[in-house]
């Protein structure tokens, strides 16, 4: 034999309807009060999200810088360097550096015109574009000891000495997080960018 289901039970009210009316409103206020309460707590965890956010950037953010100089020890050494003064990582894409004649100034354009007018020349220099460059790291662009016994060679290495004040330099880097700017290594900011392949 099948049975009838039993109809739902209803919870009988008291009785006195401002009770009810008074249960009815505090279930009310607790709901909205539980709600607004996840609202509040949501607003708060976004905030802390975005501080974490910052404060993870501020920590890993590359920032390079470009210095040149004509002594070293007393040694009359023509160098130029590219260094991480960030507190994070450097993807290093390229790196440029022409005069006013639009001459390139990287090591490799400048070490093959000191090869041939002096092949006997020390110099030096390191790779930069597509290289990862750490935080307080160093990378010599060029180092060439003035060429005394070589008139020719010594007339170039005054050139570039002048020259390395008014050169146009710019670089474009990532940080770890896939943040890329270029920098004009001037006053100005570098400037973000969507990636440095399209630079």
């Amino acid at each position: 034999m099948i049975e009838a289901p039993e109809p739902p039970h209803h919870h009988p009210a008291a009785g006195i309807p401002w009770f009810d009316l008074t249960m009815g409103l505090a279930i009310l206020c607790i709901s909205v009060a539980s709600l607004l309460t996840s609202l509040q707590s949501e607003r708060s965890m976004r905030a802390l999200v975005e501080q974490n956010s910052r404060l993870v950037s501020a920590q890993s953010t590359p920032l390079l810088m470009l210095d040149s100089g004509n002594d070293e020890n007393g040694k009359s050494i023509l160098s130029m360097r590219i260094s991480n003064v960030g507190t994070g990582p450097a993807q290093i894409a390229w790196f440029r550096a022409t005069d006013a004649e639009g001459k390139d100034f990287s090591g490799d354009t400048i070490g093959q015109r000191v090869a041939k007018l002096d092949p006997n020349a020390k110099f030096g220099t390191q790779p930069i574009d597509s290289t990862l460059m750490r935080s307080g790291e160093e990378r010599l662009v060029f180092s060439w000891p003035q060429p005394l016994g070589n008139p020719t060679a010594l007339a170039e290495w005054d050139r570039v000495n002048h020259a390395r004040f008014h050169l146009r330099a710019s670089a474009c880097y990532c940080s770890i997080f896939n943040e890329c700017k270029i920098t004009e290594f001037g006053s100005s900011h570098p400037k973000p960018v969507q990636s440095c392949s399209q630079n």
